[in-house]
């Protein structure tokens, strides 16, 4: 965590620019690439960038106008040159692609490096880091001193979006696993933040592992609560952190109290912060999600089952808990076509194979597959003697011939 807030502070030590590698240049919409000779992926690459900048827009609607400001990507060979180059500008290197902010905005730059490992028709860069450091480069290209929670909690909400060069579609939001620390510094008094909390925060003023989490919950929920007033907020935000002229130089100071006060003006604290509480508290983690599918099904309440189930698997398609579950919730509502199919994914996935085979003998002996059913509950009896045996001769012997 204290590693993805640091990744601003150390550009502003940096105050010598070095030469980027020899290779080839590309200039394209928004950004200017600098990569290696033999990349072929520069044009794609230039695409995705563009196709964030375009979202990042789609919220900020900041100036568009690419004759005021160009974004630079230096992209490296490999992960020794990236380690060599960054090492050369803050004396040390990161795990990640990094955004690198210096005093001068023209010069700050974005640097990546080409992984090895990539199959070789896939986007040459992606991740949440990406997302992260490409967002970071959009905001300080017009901000030279942004609010804390407009940094840190759009940068953790854009964590989650991605784009697809081959179709050309650009995905955004989705589940976070910021989620579950946000709702546990909730729950905890001495250190959930309230909206005027996190509206006030500057640079150190609060511990990075107790502001993030509820930065993106803040940004999350002005993003998607139902109250237009706090929709309206976040765009007169935008508006006044863009400023009058081509770049904001105010100071964080500035800019966090001008968006601040004009959040006061409409918004009493105590109302503003039990919104955001009950709109927090009804957003289920993955935990969660599972639990009230499980809950559901004990319950009979097979239609909520499925609907908690179904999103949970959203997250974690391969979980074999959520297929297995989903395999009870079909057979309960006697779908023996669509239990046989979640209990194989079931199996596949890594569940319990007695259990489930359990489960796919039942299953078939209620569709009078009795064949199919055999070899299920005999596979079932070998792997687990002790707890299917007795039950399965029972069965097996009250089939028909």
């Amino acid at each position: 965590m204290t590693k993805l807030l640091s990744a601003l502070a150390f550009a502003l030590l940096a105050v010598t620019v070095l030469p980027a590698q020899t290779g080839s240049t590309l200039s394209s919409g928004h950004y200017t690439l600098a990569y290696p000779e033999g990349f072929t992926g520069a044009e794609k690459a230039a695409e995705t960038f563009n196709a964030y900048w375009s979202a990042f827009n789609e919220f900020f609607r900041f100036n568009p106008d690419t004759g005021t400001r160009t974004n630079r990507v230096v992209i490296l060979a490999d992960r020794d040159a990236f380690d060599d180059y960054i090492r050369t500008r803050i004396g040390e290197t990161r795990n990640e692609y990094i955004f690198l902010k210096y005093p001068k905005p023209e010069l700050s730059e974005l640097v990546l490096f080409l992984d090895s490992t990539r199959v070789p028709d896939a986007p040459p860069f992606s991740g949440p880091a990406l997302g992260r450091q490409l967002f970071l480069q959009y905001l300080y290209s017009y901000v030279s001193e942004p609010p804390l929670w407009i940094r840190d909690g759009f940068q953790a909400w854009f964590e989650k979006t991605s784009y697809d060069p081959a179709t050309k579609t650009f995905s955004a939001g989705g589940y976070s696993a910021w989620l579950d620390a946000a709702k546990n510094l909730r729950a905890d008094p001495a250190r959930a933040l309230g909206s005027f909390d996190i509206l006030s925060a500057v640079t150190g003023s609060r511990e990075a592992a107790q502001f993030y989490p509820q930065a993106w919950a803040f940004v999350s929920f002005l993003l998607n609560t139902e109250k237009m007033e706090y929709q309206r907020f976040l765009s007169e935000a935008f508006i006044l952190l863009e400023g009058d002229g081509p770049y904001n130089t105010e100071t964080q100071q500035e800019n966090t109290d001008r968006i601040k006060i004009r959040f006061a003006r409409f918004n009493e604290p105590a109302t503003a912060d039990a919104d955001f509480a009950f709109w927090l508290s009804g957003q289920l983690t993955f935990a969660e999600l599972m639990q009230a599918g499980v809950s559901a099904y004990n319950a009979g309440t097979y239609a909520d089952a499925k609907l908690y189930l179904g999103e949970a698997l959203e997250i974690s398609p391969l979980d074999p808990m959520l297929s297995y579950y989903s395999g009870l919730v079909a057979y309960a509502e006697k779908d023996w076509a669509a239990a046989a199919i979640w209990y194989g994914t079931a199996l596949k996935n890594g569940a319990d194979a007695s259990t489930v085979n359990w489960a796919l003998g039942l299953n078939a002996y209620a569709d009078k597959k009795y064949a199919e059913s055999r070899i299920y509950l005999e596979t079932a009896k070998a792997a687990n003697p002790a707890r299917y045996a007795e039950k399965a001769d029972r069965l097996l012997s009250s089939m028909p011939k």
